[in-house]
């Protein structure tokens, strides 16, 4: 794999790591869940501008101005992988230090009703989807579907305009 894929995808990935740890630090608990998890999606989308970037880099840097749709599409989803699994790994970690308070925080500010039904959803949940490595190959998929989308315009936009 290339050198920039490498870059432009671990970029991607630390800016989103870094981005969901100062949105669980600072805007989760006080702003609550729904508010954090659109903040988790967006700094998600941000940190997948680098799919661009990387592309444009390439078309610029090694390929004479131009790139196909083919080319842009594959280096997008190579960066997108990379991110995908930097930010699985930043996941893995999350849930192996901060899992309990994680499941609080989700309880926090629910209704009787609510909690009683997040209480019985979680009964039938199995145990595996709030292990670590279950979360991170969640985050993976998410963050791959989200980069696919981005990559896609990107890979329309740069081709030889």
């Amino acid at each position: 794999m290339k050198n920039y894929i490498w870059k432009y995808g671990i970029i991607g990935g630390l800016i989103s790591s870094v981005l969901g740890t100062l949105n669980w630090m600072f805007i989760a608990k006080p702003l609550g869940v729904a508010f954090s998890q659109t903040v988790g999606y967006l700094s998600i989308a941000i940190s997948l501008l680098c799919i661009p970037f990387g592309v444009r880099y390439f078309k610029k840097k090694h390929n004479n101005n131009q790139v196909s749709f083919g080319q842009a599409f594959k280096i997008g989803l190579a960066i997108t992988g990379v991110a995908g699994i930097v930010m699985a790994i930043h996941s893995i970690l999350f849930f192996t230090f901060q899992k309990n308070e994680f499941l609080d925080w989700q309880k926090q500010g629910l209704s009787d009703s609510e909690l009683t039904a997040f209480n019985e959803q979680m009964a039938q949940t199995p145990d595996f989807v709030y292990t670590p490595f279950f979360q991170g190959l969640v985050m993976f998929v998410m963050v791959f579907l989200i980069g696919a989308v981005i990559n896609l315009i990107s890979a329309l936009f740069m081709k030889n305009v």
